[in-house]
């Protein structure tokens, strides 16, 4: 009796399976504890605590935006009238990133104008030019910038 092609084929798929399960359970466990792992790890992102990209004492204290533009204006007013310059204009600025945010107009002696950039820049709590630009107005020098500073 010969068989036909068919059944032989069946016989030989049905076989070739049967080898095969091992490996195919093996990747299904695998693939499963993948699968679990990436579960896990999503979950401990949910949980993770917002920090600060800058230290604690490096940030304003303050409990807004607009309270953090009021104390950078201050603080540059401050800084200013002891370095014998000029702060003709302070005035906030909106920032779609959320750090306190200034347009400073500032105007004195090379020198002083200079020292000032320097102290603001330097000295906590910080803050940064992100942009500036000086020109020279007689014989004195005008800065013309926006002042960013972050809060907490």
């Amino acid at each position: 009796m010969k068989l036909p092609p068919l059944v032989w084929g069946a016989a030989l798929g049905l076989a070739a399976a049967i080898l095969l399960a091992p490996f195919g359970c093996a990747a299904l466990g695998d693939l499963a504890a993948a699968r679990a792992e990436r579960d896990r790890l999503a979950a401990s992102m949910k949980r993770v605590v917002p920090r600060s990209v800058v230290q604690d004492g490096l940030a304003m204290p303050a409990a807004d935006r607009d309270a953090a533009n009021r104390l950078l204006a201050a603080r540059i007013r401050l800084l200013a009238g002891r370095g014998a310059v000029l702060v003709e204009d302070a005035a906030p600025v909106a920032d779609a990133a959320g750090l306190a945010r200034i347009r400073v107009r500032l105007s004195g002696s090379e020198d002083a104008v200079i020292a000032l950039a320097d102290t603001i820049e330097r000295t906590p709590p910080l803050a940064r030019f992100a942009r500036w630009r000086i020109e020279a107005s007689g014989s004195a020098v005008r800065l013309q910038g926006e002042l960013v500073a972050p809060w907490r």
